[in-house]
């Protein structure tokens, strides 16, 4: 694969997975009490934790699979699984499960910290989601955390650090900017053109996961037949 086609093939992927489009009702929904200025803390803010996130995965992923033993292939084919899974649940328009059971434990944790308290659940917000559920799980979730993985070592000339990173800040920008008019470009598009969107993301992601379980099952499949 040339540099310029991964490249490509790295920024589809994480566009694909993290899905900027369809983190905007999360990040409307969340920040809808908040003025302009605090949205923007809480959104560069939670861009900052999902860098580091994925900068910790892009740098250590090779050393933490090799720490328990497991193979670039077996991770693809997870990989693939994992993203099929999440296609799937974007062409269906079902809640994202790795999102939602999260954000329902982490919901539970503090109705039952506010009860503590003495504080009616009801009346008790969290005022700053940027950490919880914006970065972790919604931008650099399992999906995101997996693709940089995955990516880094089909890099050629062993520029899978740099390249990835590039496109992980590239993405992180871009999902920043539409975030910033997230108001604006929900209420331009629509329910319709939301779920345009997240099905057409849906089918790139299956795709990518279906060559992600053929890239780990070929090599597998090659030292079985010789």
């Amino acid at each position: 694969m040339s540099t310029l086609g991964f490249v490509i093939l790295c920024f589809s992927s994480l566009f694909a997975v993290i899905d900027p489009l369809g983190v905007i009702p999360f990040f409307s929904g969340l920040t809808s009490h908040m003025d302009a200025a605090q949205k923007r803390k809480v959104l560069a803010k939670s861009l900052i934790v999902s860098f580091c996130v994925l900068l910790l995965f892009t740098v250590g992923g090779r050393q933490l699979l090799h720490l328990f033993g497991i193979t670039v292939e077996a991770f693809r084919i997870a990989g693939g699984v994992i993203f099929f899974g999440i296609g799937l649940d974007m062409l269906q328009s079902k809640p994202r499960r790795w999102r939602t059971g999260i954000r329902r434990a982490y919901a539970e944790d503090q109705e039952t910290e506010a009860e503590d308290q003495g504080i009616d659940p009801e009346l008790h917000e969290d005022d700053d989601p940027s950490i919880t559920p914006l970065a972790i799980p919604m931008i650099a979730g399992p999906g995101s955390i997996t693709t940089v993985m995955v990516l880094t070592p089909q890099a050629p000339e062993h520029l899978g650090i740099p390249l990835v990173l590039a496109s992980v800040a590239a993405i992180l920008l871009l999902t920043g900017a539409i975030l910033i008019g997230a108001d604006a470009v929900l209420a331009r598009l629509g329910q319709t053109g939301m779920k345009i969107i997240e099905k057409l993301m849906g089918l790139l992601v299956t795709v990518i996961a279906v060559q992600l379980m053929i890239d780990g099952l070929a090599p597998v499949v090659r030292s079985m037949i010789n």
